[in-house]
């Protein structure tokens, strides 16, 4: 079984750009359902053994982690499931790898959080130091930027067996005319949720000052749009949670038919230049945390404090160069 694995893990794998997927955006779900299936039958098995192989040659003690070995027996497993199955040509085969698809998709969906656990309780046990984070620091950002593109690739797949359409223009999970502002109001309505929810007496809509000139319409996946404004938007509220006049600004615009600005800044207190450097670790945190009461949370679970494991702003690097398609 582990041959197995070594083996795949050797093969070529496929990067995924954000710009690739909308190349098909005109091909018919019938279509595009056997070519998806065959790709993904053919890819993820391959992507599986790479993180697997990577989990085992973990430095610093974290391979042994309870958390990190939880993860990798999802890896395990779902590589095993998908590996025993024949590649599937005809609808009933299509369907029983949708649903084998369905159940690895769930199993791994917490993997955020708890990776995130791992590394903490770690740096808890004074296992993790300055020195290593470098180190680290490359692996979480090669796993994490790999699970990504495994994610938004199964997701999209998966969409094309819903039979209730999202309404709107949609291809699959891309939102073809997302509204920017649409996405920024639902993170500040639900950030303004969490703040009533954990007894913080803020009201963001005397605090945040948005600044759209004109309406910017363009296709994204919106839950992931929405986590990276949830991300900063919450560090900017945290920032700013005990200034008396409290201030947070963003500003939206189209530079050109390409790219789009979004500013976020506020007048909390900055960030000390010594740790200016640390603020992308996946492991930099600037609050302590009980990880007795932590919970394992899907992707874009909402029920998270306003400050979390640190993982927030170098995840949304990651999800942010995926739809620039620049890595």
């Amino acid at each position: 079984f582990y041959n197995k694995i070594f083996d795949y893990s050797l093969k070529k794998g496929t990067h995924i750009k954000f710009a690739e997927m909308l190349k098909y955006r005109h091909t018919s779900t019938n279509n595009i359902i056997p070519i998806m299936t065959k790709h993904i039958y053919n890819e993820i098995p391959i992507r599986l053994a790479k993180r697997v192989t990577d989990l085992n040659s973990l430095p610093f003690g974290l391979s042994k982690n309870h958390s990190i070995n939880k993860i990798r027996e999802w890896y395990l497993l779902s590589f095993e499931e998908l590996t025993q199955m024949k590649e599937p040509r005809t609808s009933s085969e299509i369907i029983d790898f949708k649903n084998a698809i369905d159940t690895i998709y769930d199993r791994h969906s917490t993997i955020l959080s708890t990776i995130s656990k791992g590394l903490y309780e770690l740096q808890v046990e004074n296992k993790l130091n300055d020195l290593e984070a470098p180190v680290i620091q490359a692996f979480l950002n090669k796993f994490h930027k790999n699970r990504t593109e495994i994610r938004i690739l199964l997701e999209q797949y998966l969409s094309f067996f819903e039979k209730t359409k999202l309404k709107g223009n949609y291809y699959g999970i891309i939102h073809l005319d997302s509204n920017v502002e649409t996405i920024l109001q639902d993170t500040i309505n639900n950030i303004q949720l969490i703040c009533d929810s954990n007894g913080i007496d803020l009201h963001l809509s005397n605090i945040i000052k948005v600044n759209v000139p004109n309406q910017i319409i363009l296709p994204t996946i919106d839950h992931y749009l929405y986590y990276i404004l949830f991300e900063i938007l919450k560090n900017s509220v945290e920032a700013v949670r005990y200034k008396p006049n409290p201030l947070i600004e963003v500003t939206m615009k189209e530079i050109d038919e390409e790219w789009v600005l979004i500013k976020i800044q506020d007048n909390g207190g900055g960030i000390q230049d010594k740790d200016m450097d640390k603020i992308w670790y996946y492991s930099y945190t600037t609050h302590p945390i009980n990880t007795a009461e932590i919970v394992e949370q899907t992707d874009f679970s909402n029920k998270s404090p306003l400050s979390g494991f640190g993982y927030g702003l170098p995840i949304s690097e990651i999800y942010v160069n995926f739809f620039n398609s620049s890595s």
